[in-house]
């Protein structure tokens, strides 16, 4: 067995097991809702107006509890998108999307990934960060897993730590959250623009997750 192919079935074997624990060993009631609307609409100086609602298909493909999509933005700057969809407990239809899986499947192309530190006085944390584009438009973006206990940057690392807090009787619900904005060839301010965000909303959703009920 090749060892793409070891990797494959080892991520298999996760993904089934975090589905058993969650189902089967049921270590904490999902909560049932979460104040996402709380997430301040002025943030790192920039004025939020909500995005229309996801159309049926994408919601249905997306499967989260609960969905909030901004947009932040000040006067002579390109707005920062913000997405943010919560799911009360990982299960089959209704498990935290990645963009690395999803964009691909939509027209977008992904180039540069790479991690990267952002903070604020609240803290550091690492979030992945990676160029995508579609026909002649490019953005910067940045995601993230974040739960009750942390900010995961990787998709498998996230899945692990679902099957681990199930383990260890703690809660299992994660929010996946994705910042972007466009960009042109110099993509240097767009980027330090979506660093300052993060940093500046991964406290704030933290605070959110706090109120699950």
């Amino acid at each position: 067995m090749t060892h793409t192919n070891r990797h494959a079935w080892a991520v298999v074997a996760l993904f089934a097991g975090t589905f058993a624990v969650a189902q089967v060993a049921r270590p904490v009631a999902a909560p049932r809702t979460v104040a996402l609307d709380a997430i301040p609409m002025t943030l790192a100086f920039l004025d939020a107006t909500d995005a229309p609602p996801l159309d049926a298909d994408t919601a249905r493909v997306l499967g989260a509890d609960q969905y909030v999509h901004r947009f932040y933005a000040q006067p002579g700057a390109p707005a920062i998108e913000m997405d943010v969809a919560y799911y009360a407990q990982p299960r089959v239809g209704a498990t935290a999307h990645s963009p690395l899986n999803c964009l691909p499947g939509n027209g977008w192309t992904m180039s540069e990934p790479a991690v990267r530190e952002v903070g604020s006085a609240a803290g550091t944390w690492t979030v992945r960060d990676v160029t995508v584009s579609r026909g002649n438009a490019r953005w910067v973006m940045s995601y993230w897993f974040q739960n009750r206990q942390r900010v995961d940057y990787s998709e498998f690392s996230a899945r692990w730590h679902v099957f681990t807090d199930a383990l260890r009787r703690r809660p299992s619900d994660t929010a996946m959250v994705r910042v972007m904005t466009p960009v042109s060839a110099d993509d240097t301010a767009g980027r330090a623009a979506v660093a300052v965000f993060a940093g500046e909303l991964i406290p704030q959703i933290e605070r959110a997750l706090a109120t699950a009920r």
